[in-house]
């Protein structure tokens, strides 16, 4: 495979958030974005040195590695938390029995060698949106030291929220354990996507630190696939886009948000795919126009505009 070379950074902010999260974000130009490419993802890793892999080359979905979320919400405590606690408006949507061969949904398939998750304008259980969102909790888990890379395309739209992440296989109480967000976007803005650690003592005795990276709009994540890798070594994280050499964000337990929290991220985890709708990611905003009206998404002239698409997810581990 050709390697291209990158060219880094134009400039580096650090922001504070309404919600207090530390935010950094690095703008990240390429001699690759010169080249009108359908794909700018890093270069693919041989099979025999991967530890596991996702290609979605076969139309059904792997029921020995990921499972469905099913509802608008959890249960926490006793008490049960709608929309997921982030004021989200989608239900997440489990197979049909017209579907229950490939492991797949009306809002999420595996078509063209690509996972899409297709969030829908329809009413359904008292909801106004349906979605998906799987996992691999108790049948897959991921730990360090490690390299997780996912190649992926977002949809375009206000209220679309696509996210790619990690949460701790252990039942323990967020965000004690951590979570790790490789990939987040907002569908109104195309050409920022983001990463992000959560941790802490309890829900309102927290640290969120945030990297987002802005890429050329000519490349916007909402036109080409991109890839997002996670770095994961002991006391330490790191977030690479495509094929460039240098982190767009990099923590490690040095951090001085560690001298208040425990470090979690030495633990195993499981991985998480899923768009939602609304939310308070976006400041709750949503088009209902910018969704598919039913299954067969007539409504769009081109319905792969609408959804996540992901092509490819590796795991390789590291010494």
């Amino acid at each position: 495979m050709i390697k291209f070379i990158i060219l880094f950074f134009l400039f580096t902010a650090n922001l504070q958030s309404d919600e207090g999260d530390i935010v950094v974000r690095q703008t990240v130009d390429s001699k690759d974005y010169l080249f009108n490419k359908k794909s700018y993802c890093r270069d693919r890793i041989s099979n025999e040195n991967l530890s596991w892999y996702e290609d979605f080359n076969e139309e059904t979905l792997s029921r020995k590695t990921w499972k469905y979320a099913v509802s608008n919400g959890f249960k926490d405590r006793g008490r049960y938390i709608s929309g997921w606690g982030n004021g989200e408006l989608q239900y997440y949507t489990k197979p049909s029995k017209k579907n229950k061969n490939t492991n797949t949904s009306n809002n999420l398939f595996i078509e063209d060698g690509l996972l899409k998750i297709q969030p829908t304008r329809e009413g359904f259980s008292g909801f106004d949106y349906t979605s998906a969102r799987i996992d691999t909790k108790s049948l897959k888990e991921f730990t360090y030291p490690s390299r997780i890379t996912v190649c992926f395309k977002v949809p375009s739209g206000i209220g679309f929220w696509p996210a790619f992440w990690l949460m701790p296989n252990e039942n323990i109480l967020w965000p004690q354990g951590g979570e790790i967000d490789i990939m987040e976007n907002r569908g109104r803005i195309s050409n920022i996507s983001s990463s992000a650690l959560h941790f802490g003592k309890k829900f309102d005795d927290k640290s969120t630190l945030v990297g987002e990276v802005l890429i050329p709009r000519s490349v916007k994540f909402q036109d080409k696939f991109h890839s997002i890798s996670l770095i994961w070594q002991k006391d330490s994280i790191e977030f690479f886009l495509d094929n460039e050499e240098e982190p767009y964000f990099k923590i490690d337990k040095s951090h001085p948000e560690f001298s208040k929290y425990n470090y979690p991220f030495n633990r195993n985890y499981y991985m998480i795919i899923n768009v939602a709708v609304g939310g308070k990611y976006d400041d709750y905003m949503v088009d209902k126009n910018a969704f598919c009206i039913n299954t067969e998404c007539s409504n769009m002239k081109n319905p792969d505009n609408q959804r996540l698409l992901i092509d490819w997810i590796e795991y390789e581990k590291l010494e």
